[in-house]
């Protein structure tokens, strides 16, 4: 992987630390980008803006439980794993 990354670099003429950085950054932005996609889709799929508000209108009977209480879950991941992306975003910035 280092002897990749060392070739990579020096093809580019940029040092191996600065093509790792650029390349996590963009790794990071595109993770976000593709997780915030799969969040629009699951607002759009049950007309509410957060997964709080598809567990009360599971719970009022408005949305049928199956499939939302497992789409609930998944989007309470995917704000953890944008998380995880934000920290990470700060060490490599």
């Amino acid at each position: 992987m280092t002897i990749a990354l060392e070739k990579a670099a020096h093809t580019l003429q940029i040092s191996p630390e600065q093509l790792w950085q650029e390349s996590l950054r963009a790794y990071v932005s595109r993770e976000k980008r593709l997780t915030r996609m799969d969040i629009a889709d699951l607002q759009d799929r049950y007309g509410v803006s957060d997964p709080q508000e598809l567990t009360k209108r599971i719970k009022a009977g408005e949305i049928y439980s199956h499939p939302a209480w497992e789409d609930s879950i998944g989007w309470e991941n995917l704000l953890a794993h944008i998380e995880r992306l934000d920290q990470l975003q700060t060490l490599v910035s």
